[in-house]
C-alpha cells in the first residue's frame, strides 16, 4: 500500500482519468494477446522438459496449468508454481515432485534471461539505470558518479564478499544440517540441466525461451503507442523501463500492485515523462495483464473442472 501511495501521491486524479480515457486501447489489447502468447509458449516449453521423463501431457493441460499459476500469483505471491504443478498433476497424474524439478530448471533459465536483459539495459542506458537505482534506494548520488562509487559496483563487491565468506568458512558450513539440503537442491538443478541437454528438441526449447522473453518486452513496448506523450520513447528506453518495472514484480505483494506502478513512474520520470502519464502507462500495462490473467485463469479452472468431471463419468 505504501508503494501504491508513493505512485499516486504526485498525480492529479482528473488528469490521470483524462489520460486513461483518451488512451488507444487497441494497443492494450495487443499487449494482452502478447502476454497470453507467452503463456502458450511457456506451456509448450514445459512439455519439452516433461518429454525427457517420458511424460506426454496434453498441450492445453500444460498451457491452462501455466495460466492458473499466474492467476494464483495475483492472490498469493509465489503461490503460482505450486498451483501450476498441482493443476497439471490433477489433469495428467504426473508426480508433483517431478513437476517441481522441471519448474526449477525453467526458473533457472529464466533467471539467466533476466540477467541478459538487465545487462542489455545497463549497456544501453547505464547512466539512467544507475540514477534509477540511486533514486529507488534513496541514494542521492549523481548519475556522473564513477563506476567504483556506483550502486552496481557495491552490489558486485557484496557478492564477491559473500562468496569469499563461503569459501573461508566452507569446512564449518559443510557440517551444518542445511548444507545437505542446499547441496541436494543444487544437484536437482544440475540434473534438470542435464535433462535439457538430453532433449531431442533443443532448438525448439531455445526458440520458445526467446519467444517468451520477446513477448515480455513487446507487451510493455507496444503500450507506448496508446498514449501520445510516450510515443517518442525508443526501444532502448523501454528495455530500461521493462527491467526497472520487472523489479516491482519481484516484490512479494499480490500481482506486484503498487511496486510495479511506483517503479514504472520512477523509471519513466527519468526519461522526462510526467508522473501522471507514467502512472497512466503503468496502469494500462498492469491492468491489461491482470485482466488477461483473470480471464485465462477462470477459463483454465473451467477446463480442469470439465476434464475431471468427464473422467469421473467415464
Amino acid at each position: 500500500m505504501l508503494l501504491l501511495w508513493l505512485a499516486f501521491r504526485k498525480t492529479d486524479p482528473t488528469e490521470l482519468w483524462e489520460s486513461l480515457r483518451h488512451a488507444d486501447y487497441r494497443y492494450v489489447i495487443l499487449s494482452m494477446l502478447m502476454g497470453y502468447a507467452a503463456y502458450i509458449s511457456r506451456g509448450m516449453r514445459w512439455l519439452l522438459l516433461l518429454e525427457t521423463m517420458n511424460y506426454k501431457p496434453r498441450s492445453w493441460a500444460s498451457i491452462h496449468s501455466v495460466a492458473i499459476g499466474y492467476f494464483a500469483n495475483m492472490a498469493v505471491p509465489r503461490a503460482g508454481e505450486v498451483a501450476r504443478c498441482t493443476s497439471l498433476n490433477k489433469l495428467e497424474d504426473i508426480p508433483v515432485s517431478k513437476l517441481f524439478g522441471t519448474v526449477i530448471v525453467e526458473r533457472t533459465i529464466d533467471f539467466i534471461m533476466l540477467i541478459s536483459f538487465v545487462s542489455g539495459a545497463l549497456f544501453t542506458s547505464y547512466s539512467t539505470f544507475t540514477e534509477f537505482f540511486s533514486t529507488a534506494t534513496g541514494n542521492t548520488q549523481s548519475s556522473d558518479t564513477p563506476f567504483f562509487q556506483s550502486p552496481v559496483f557495491f552490489i558486485l563487491l557484496a557478492g564477491l564478499a559473500f562468496f569469499f565468506f563461503l569459501y573461508l568458512f566452507r569446512n564449518l558450513l559443510t557440517r551444518q544440517p542445511f548444507y545437505a539440503k542446499i547441496r541436494s537442491f543444487l544437484a536437482g538443478v544440475w540434473e534438470g540441466f542435464q535433462a535439457v541437454f538430453k532433449m531431442k528438441k533443443k532448438l525448439a526449447f531455445i526458440l520458445h525461451t526467446l519467444f517468451i522473453w520477446i513477448m515480455y518486452y513487446l507487451m510493455v513496448y507496444v503500450v507506448i503507442f496508446a498514449i501520445p506523450e510516450t510515443q517518442h520513447l525508443s526501444p532502448s528506453n523501454m528495455l530500461f523501463v521493462m527491467v526497472a518495472a520487472g523489479m516491482g514484480m519481484v516484490v512479494p505483494v499480490p500481482g506486484g500492485v503498487g511496486a510495479y506502478h511506483y517503479l514504472v513512474v520512477l523509471s519513466l520520470g527519468l526519461l522526462g515523462i510526467s508522473d501522471t502519464v507514467g502512472l497512466s502507462f503503468a496502469t494500462l500495462v498492469h491492468s491489461g495483464q491482470s485482466v488477461m490473467a483473470i480471464i485465462t485463469g477462470v477459463i483454465a479452472m473451467l477446463y480442469i473442472y470439465y476434464r475431471k468431471r468427464k473422467s469421473l463419468l467415464a
